[in-house]
Order: C-alpha cells, then structure tokens, then sequence
C-alpha cells in the first residue's frame, strides 16, 4: 500500500469521528443546556466553530486524496456534500432556524459525511494501466 494510502485511510478516520463527536453534540446539548444554561451558551457558540474549523480542511484533504486514488466520483460528491451540508447546518440555519432544524440538517450531513468517509477508507485505490 502507498504512503498516500495510509494517510488518507487515517484522514478517513479522523473525519469520521468527528462526524460522530458532531452527532453526539448535536444530540446532547439540549440536555446540557437545560441542566447548565451558562456552559451550554458558551459551549454553544465555541463548538460550531471549533468543529467547522477542524472538520472542512480534514475532510476536503482526505476525500480529495481518496478520490485521487480511487477515482470514484460518487464517494466524493456524497462527502462534499456532507461538508456543504454541515457548513450550512452550522452557520446560516444555526444562526436563522430553529435549533431542531439546525440539529436535523447537521446531523444528516454528519452521517453523510462519516459514510462517504466510510467508503473512502474501504475502497482499494485505482490501478493505472502500468499497474496491470
């Protein structure tokens, strides 16, 4: 396997985690800021950025590397659509909906977005001509 290879698989896995710590956020704050009002203000405003600011560049990186390896449009549309999809949740429909609408669009391009990582990481790169 190509040194490319390894560092796009653990990319992969890297995003899906944090796909999955978007998820469990987007699931647990309403409890958390019933319970605490301060920190779930705080947590709040910070955890969107935090999480745009490390889940786009990561995911951008290893689709693309995934992509120039394996060749499959699909897989990468699915996963920029996934970051489109949490770039909006995180930022206009945040900002302008209704937290159930924001947790809804998030979430789905979270799940989205672990699944085309998924596949990323499960799809055996392209075989040029020289390779066969």
């Amino acid at each position: 396997m190509q040194k490319t290879d390894l560092k796009t698989k653990k990319l992969d896995n890297i995003s899906i985690w944090l796909s999955g710590f978007c998820v469990i956020h987007c699931l647990a704050l309403p409890v958390i800021t019933i319970g605490i009002p301060l920190f779930g203000e705080f947590f709040d405003r910070h955890y969107h950025a935090i999480m745009l600011f490390l889940i786009i560049p990561i995911s951008v990186v290893a689709l693309s590397r995934g992509f120039h390896n394996h060749r499959k449009i699909l897989i990468s549309g699915l996963g920029y659509f996934g970051v489109v999809m949490i770039l909006i949740g995180g930022t206009i429909i945040h900002n302008q909906y209704s937290a159930l609408t924001d947790s809804l669009i998030t979430i789905s391009g979270s799940v989205i977005l672990a699944l085309a990582h998924f596949l990323n990481n499960r799809t055996d790169h392209h075989h040029s001509v020289s390779c066969k």
